[in-house]
C-alpha cells in the first residue's frame, strides 16, 4: 500500500489479494499504461506550435486556451470548427485526422518561416475566412493543461487505490474510487485530446462518467444521505446513464463523425454536477453535528471552492457563452479534493477502515510529493532560462531524485547519530521506570501506566483491567492489539464518541504465557487513526507493565506465603513441642512404673542389689534423655564420620527381635560415610527399617541401599509390602499413622531428625517397592571405613 501500511486493527494481516482485490490492479496497471503515453507526448509538444487557439481531434475549438493567444483575442471559442487550413480542406477525414492535419499544416507553416495561418472557421451554417497568428504551446499554459493535470490526475489514482486497499468492501470506498480513477483518466488524457489524439476514446468515456460519480459521491461522503437510503437504485442508475453516454460519444466517433453539440450539453451537464456536489455538501456540513460535522468541515472547506468554479463556468457557458477562462486554473485546483479526502482519512478515518499509519510510508509519500513539485519548479525555471524541456526535465528529475535519497539519508544519520531517540519516547518510559521499580501493589502499576500514557496519547480514556488468575497465552504468540470497536463510516453518529465509548485498542497484558490483564485504550480526539509509533510506546508501556505487575503479584504472593510460613512455623513449634512431651513421657513411663513396683515391693526392707543395679541403669538412661533434651534445645548435634553400612548392621542389631530371623539386605558403594550424629542416625535407621518391617509381614524383604553422584548421596530405605495411600508428605506428620495401635510418632521423629541434620527426606512408591529416601548434601559426604569411622573425631554443630 502506498501509503498507509502495517495491517488493521483488531484483524488479521492479509495478503494484498485479500484486501483490495483485483479493483486495485486493475487501476494502477491502467493508470501506469496510461501515464507512459500521455506524459511522453505533452513532453513532446512543450514548445510546439499552434494556431493560435487548442482544438479537439475534430478540429471544434476547445474552450481551453490562453487569453492572451490571437484565437481569444479573435473571439473564437466552443464549438466553433476549422474546416480548412491555408485551403486543405479538413472535412470528410475520419476520426482524430481533421486536428492531426491541422497539427502537422501548423508545424510545416511554423518551419517555412509563417508568422500565421489562415483558416475557414465555420460557426453554425456560416463559415468566414481568418489569419490566426502561431502561438508557442509552452510556459504557464502547459503547465496549466498538462503538468498540473498530471499532478493532480496522479494525486487521484493514490487516493482511489488506498480507498481500495484498506476498505475494499464499503460503498463509501467503491464510490469514491470510481470517482477518482474517472476523474484521473479526465486529466491524464485531457491535454491529449488537444493535441496528439492518442487517447480519445478514454477522454470520451472518463467525460461521460464523471458526473454521475460525482454526484453518487456527495450523497455518500461522508455517509449515506436520505435520498440514497430511500431510493438505493440511484447508484446504478448513474452508472447506466455514464455508461449510455461513454457509448454515445465513442461510437460516432469511431464512425467519424462526431457530435459537438451533445459534448456541449454534457459540458453543462458536468457543470451542473459540480454545483450539486458543492451544495449537497454545503448543506450537509450545515446539518451534520458532532464527529460528522468535523469530517465534513474539512472536505468542504477544500473541495467545495474549486468545484463551486468549475461547475459554475462549465455550467453557464452553453447559456450566456464563454465569459472567463478561470476554468483553467479550476481544473488544476481539483487536486485539493484528494489531499482532503487523504487528511480526512488520517485525521477522522474516512473510511472506517481503523487502518494503521506508518510513518516511514507516509514520509516517503510526503517526499515523493515534495520531491515531484521540486522537479516541476526546476524544469520550468530552466525551461525559462533557455533549456530545452526535454532536457530540462531530464535533469531536474535526476536532480530531485538525487537530492530527496540525500535528505533521507540525512535525515536518518540525524536520527539515529544525533537525537537516537524520539522526544517523547524516551522520557515518557524513563519516567514510567522509575515510578514502577518501588510499586508493589497492581492496582499502583494500573495507575501508573495510566498516567504514563496520557502523558503523550490523547485519547478518551486508558484503562489498566486485572485479569484475576491469569490466563495462558500460547507459547512464541506475539501480543497485537486488538479492536473492540469496528466503526464503519456509514454508521457515524451524529453526537461523536463520548468519554464512556468502547475503547478502540485492546493490548493484552501478557508475561511469560501469562495474561495478567489488559490494556484499554479509547478513540483519540474525533476518532483519528492511531500511528504505528503509538503502537511501538504503547508496546513499550505494555511490557513494562507486564514486568512491573509480575513483579507485584510474585511479592503479594511472598508476602502472603511469609504469614503462612510464620504461622506454620508457629504450628510446627507446638506440635514439635507436644512431639517432644509425647517423646518424653513414652521414655520415662517404664523407669516410673519399675520404681513403683520396686518401692511397693520394699515395705520397708532393705532393696536387693540386682534390683539397685537395674535402678542404677534406668536412671543413667534418663539422664542420657536429659541430656539429648539439653542438645536439642541448643540445636547442637555431635557429628562423627561414620560408614553407612556400620550405621545400618548397628540397626540392624538393634531390629533382632522385631525382624524375627528376617535377613535385611544391604546395598551400596564401599567406604562411603557420612557426618552425622551417631546415635540419631541409628534410631532414624531403626525407625524407617522398623516400619518397613511391619509393612511387609512374615515373608516381605527389606532392606537399605546407598549411593554417591557426585552431589549428594541418596539413602534409601524400601520394602515390599502393599506401600501407602495418599500424600506421602501427610506420612510425617505427627500423630498421623495407619496402624491399629500406632502412635503416630516414629516418622514424625525421623523426620524432626532428618531435618535437624540439615538433610531431607522423602516417600515414594515406584513400582513394586516403598522407598523412604534421605538425601544427604555433599558437605556431609566422606570417604571413610570401619576403622576410621570407628576412630573419627566428634565434632559440634
Amino acid at each position: 500500500m502506498p501509503l498507509f501500511g502495517l495491517h488493521r486493527r483488531g484483524r488479521t494481516t492479509t495478503s494484498p489479494t485479500a484486501r483490495g482485490g483485483w479493483p486495485v490492479y486493475v487501476i494502477g496497471v491502467l493508470a501506469l499504461a496510461v501515464a507512459a503515453v500521455a506524459v511522453p507526448s505533452a513532453i513532446d509538444w512543450y514548445g510546439q506550435p499552434v494556431a493560435g487557439v487548442l482544438v479537439g481531434p475534430d478540429a471544434v475549438v476547445s474552450g481551453v486556451m490562453n487569453s492572451n493567444w490571437d484565437g481569444a483575442r479573435q473571439g473564437l471559442d466552443f464549438p466553433d470548427r476549422i474546416v480548412a487550413v491555408e485551403g486543405f480542406r479538413l472535412e470528410g477525414l475520419s476520426q482524430s485526422e481533421p486536428g492531426r492535419h491541422l497539427s502537422q499544416l501548423v508545424r510545416r507553416a511554423a518551419s517555412a518561416g509563417a508568422a500565421q495561418v489562415t483558416v475557414d472557421l465555420r460557426r453554425g451554417t456560416s463559415e468566414r475566412r481568418i489569419h490566426l497568428a502561431i502561438e508557442r504551446l509552452g510556459g504557464a499554459t502547459w503547465w496549466l493543461v498538462a503538468g498540473s493535470l498530471f499532478f493532480a490526475g496522479a494525486l487521484f489514482v493514490m487516493a482511489a487505490l488506498v480507498a481500495l486497499w484498506v476498505s475494499p468492501r464499503t460503498r463509501l470506498a467503491r464510490s469514491w474510487a470510481v470517482l477518482a480513477s474517472t476523474a484521473a483518466l479526465f486529466m491524464f488524457t485531457f491535454f491529449d485530446y488537444h493535441t496528439s489524439y492518442r487517447l480519445v476514446p478514454l477522454f470520451l468515456i472518463s467525460f461521460a462518467m464523471v458526473p454521475g460519480a460525482l454526484c453518487m459521491l456527495a450523497l455518500r461522503l461522508p455517509d449515506d444521505a436520505p435520498l440514497l437510503r430511500r431510493f438505493p437504485w440511484l447508484e446504478r442508475a448513474t452508472t447506466v446513464v455514464g455508461i449510455s453516454v461513454a457509448a454515445y460519444f465513442t461510437v460516432p466517433f469511431m464512425l467519424g463523425r462526431p457530435m459537438p453539440r451533445l459534448h456541449d450539453l454534457w459540458s453543462g451537464v458536468l457543470g451542473a454536477s459540480f454545483l450539486f456536489f458543492a451544495l449537497t455538501f454545503l448543506v450537509r456540513y450545515l446539518l451534520a453535528l458532532g464527529h460528522r460535522r468535523d469530517i465534513l468541515r474539512a472536505l468542504t472547506v477544500a473541495m467545495t471552492p474549486p468545484l463551486a468554479a468549475v461547475g459554475l463556468i462549465l455550467a453557464a457557458e452553453p447559456l450566456v457563452g464563454r465569459f472567463s477562462h478561470a476554468d483553467v486554473l479550476a481544473y488544476p485546483a481539483l487536486a485539493l479534493a484528494p489531499i482532503a479526502v487523504a487528511f480526512a482519512f488520517v485525521r477522522y478515518d474516512l473510511w472506517g477502515s481503523r487502518a494503521l499509519l506508518s510513518r516511514i510510508l507516509t514520509r516517503l509519500v510526503i517526499g515523493a510529493f515534495a520531491c515531484t513539485l521540486a522537479i516541476g519548479a526546476g524544469t520550468a525555471l530552466a525551461t525559462e532560462m533557455g533549456v530545452p524541456f526535454r532536457s530540462a526535465a531530464i535533469a531536474a528529475t535526476a536532480s530531485g531524485v538525487v537530492a530527496a535519497v540525500l535528505v533521507v539519508l540525512a535525515l536518518y544519520a540525524a536520527e539515529v547519530y544525533v537525537f537516537p531517540s524520539r522526544a517523547g519516547y524516551k522520557p515518557s518510559i524513563e519516567q514510567l521506570s522509575m515510578e514502577l521499580i518501588s510499586i508493589t501493589s497492581p492496582d499502583e502499576v494500573g495507575r501508573a501506566i495510566e498516567r504514563t500514557v496520557r502523558r503523550w496519547l490523547p485519547c478518551d480514556h486508558i484503562r489498566l483491567v486485572p485479569t484475576a488468575g491469569g490466563a495462558s497465552e500460547a507459547p512464541g504468540r506475539t501480543a497485537v492489539p486488538a479492536l473492540v470497536r469496528d466503526r464503519h463510516t456509514e454508521e457515524i453518529s451524529a453526537q461523536g464518541t463520548g468519554a464512556g465509548a468502547s475503547p478502540d485498542l485492546v493490548l493484552p497484558v501478557v508475561f511469560g504465557t501469562e495474561r495478567l490483564g489488559v490494556l484499554e485504550v479509547g478513540a483519540k480526539p474525533g476518532g483519528a487513526l492511531f500511528t504505528s509509533d503509538d503502537l511501538d510506546l504503547l508496546g513499550t508501556v505494555v511490557n513494562q507493565g507486564a514486568l512491573a505487575l509480575a513483579h507485584a503479584r510474585a511479592y503479594q504472593e511472598l508476602e502472603q506465603r511469609r504469614k503462612q510460613q510464620a504461622a506454620a512455623w508457629r504450628g510446627e513449634r507446638e506440635a514439635l513441642v507436644e512431639t517432644v512431651a509425647a517423646e518424653i513421657s513414652h521414655e520415662i513411663r517404664y523407669p516410673l512404673n519399675f520404681f513403683r513396683s520396686l518401692f511397693g515391693r520394699a515395705g520397708g526392707k532393705p532393696l536387693a542389689a540386682e534390683d539397685l543395679d537395674i535402678g542404677r541403669e534406668e536412671v543413667e538412661r534418663l539422664e542420657r534423655l536429659v541430656g539429648g533434651l539439653r542438645r536439642m534445645a541448643a540445636h547442637r548435634i555431635q557429628r562423627r564420620s561414620m560408614a553407612i553400612r556400620d550405621l545400618c548392621e548397628h540397626a540392624e542389631m538393634l531390629l533382632r527381635d522385631a525382624s524375627a530371623g528376617r535377613p535385611l539386605a544391604f546395598a551400596g558403594e564401599a567406604g562411603l560415610g557420612i557426618r552425622c550424629d551417631p546415635d540419631q542416625a541409628t534410631q532414624i535407621l531403626v525407625n524407617l527399617l522398623a516400619n518397613a518391617l511391619q509393612a511387609t509381614g512374615a515373608s516381605g524383604h527389606a532392606g537399605v541401599s546407598w549411593h554417591y553422584d557426585g552431589k549428594d548421596a541418596r539413602i534409601e530405605v524400601w520394602d515390599d509390602g502393599p506401600g501407602f495411600v495418599g500424600d506421602p508428605a501427610a506420612l510425617f506428620a505427627p500423630w498421623y499413622t495407619t496402624k491399629e495401635r500406632g502412635t503416630g510418632l516414629g516418622l514424625a521423629i525421623t523426620y524432626r531428625l532428618v531435618r535437624g541434620h540439615g538433610w531431607t527426606i522423602e516417600a515414594s512408591r515406584p513400582g513394586e517397592r516403598t522407598l523412604f529416601t534421605v538425601t544427604v548434601p555433599k558437605s556431609d559426604v566422606v570417604q571413610t571405613d570401619d576403622r576410621s569411622a570407628r576412630a573419627g573425631r566428634t565434632e559440634v554443630s
